[in-house]
C-alpha cells in the first residue's frame, strides 16, 4: 500500500522522523477575544471587519 492511500500513514512517518517541525506564526494580527455569534451574518460581518483592519495595517507577516 502506498502512503497516499493510507490516511493515517502521516503519523507513522512523523514517529519515524522523530523531529519537531515548527509551524509559522502570524505577526501583526489584531487582538480579539472569543465570542459567540447569533447568526452567520453577524459572524461574517465581524470577520469582514477583522480582515479590513488587517488590510489597513498592511497585512500580516509569517515568521518561524
Amino acid at each position: 500500500m502506498k502512503y497516499t492511500d493510507d490516511y493515517s500513514a502521516k503519523y507513522g512517518i512523523w514517529a519515524r522522523e522523530n523531529k519537531v517541525i515548527r509551524l509559522p506564526q502570524a505577526q501583526g494580527l489584531p487582538r480579539f477575544n472569543s465570542r459567540k455569534f447569533s447568526s452567520y451574518g453577524e459572524f461574517n460581518a465581524w470577520k469582514r471587519n477583522l480582515l479590513d483592519r488587517i488590510a489597513l495595517q498592511g497585512g500580516v507577516r509569517w515568521t518561524k
